[in-house]
């Protein structure tokens, strides 16, 4: 589904971090999704520590039909810090805004590695897109 990256932030599963399921909506407050395989994506333990047990209707799903990563986000390419579209609608830019703090998407070590990974993608004389991490910045 995700081909070893993480529904969310896009980092390798195992690599960085352990292999965890996210339920999407918290089965604490969402018992009835626990076993539904929408509400299941492939996560990487950071994004579900940071997530924990929160929820947001704004927050975004990654396999919703309508879901572009470049319609709500933009990279800073010198810092490797998504941001909402400031050209996005309101609404746009809150699920992007909402997105980013629940899973911890700025936080340094993943800026860190963005960059890293930036770095070695424009290096690499004949790259293969899913060889690397963060994909979507990338692109």
């Amino acid at each position: 589904m995700t081909q070893g990256h993480c529904a969310f932030c896009d980092g390798f599963l195992g690599r960085e971090s352990r292999e965890t399921v996210e339920h999407f909506r918290p089965k604490r407050r969402f018992p009835e999704l626990a076993y539904d395989w929408g509400n299941l994506f492939p996560c990487c333990d950071r994004c579900q520590s940071e997530k924990k047990e929160q929820f947001d209707d704004r927050l975004l799903k990654p396999d919703d039909m309508d879901y572009d990563f470049s319609r709500y986000f933009l990279i800073n390419f010198t810092t490797g810090k998504l941001e909402p579209r400031p050209d996005a609608t309101a609404t746009d830019q809150a699920r992007a805004r909402t997105s980013i703090q629940l899973y911890g998407l700025n936080l340094p070590e993943r800026l860190i590695a963005r960059l890293r990974e930036d770095e070695h993608f424009r290096r690499d004389p004949s790259p293969n897109l899913d060889d690397y991490a963060y994909r979507f910045f990338l692109e």
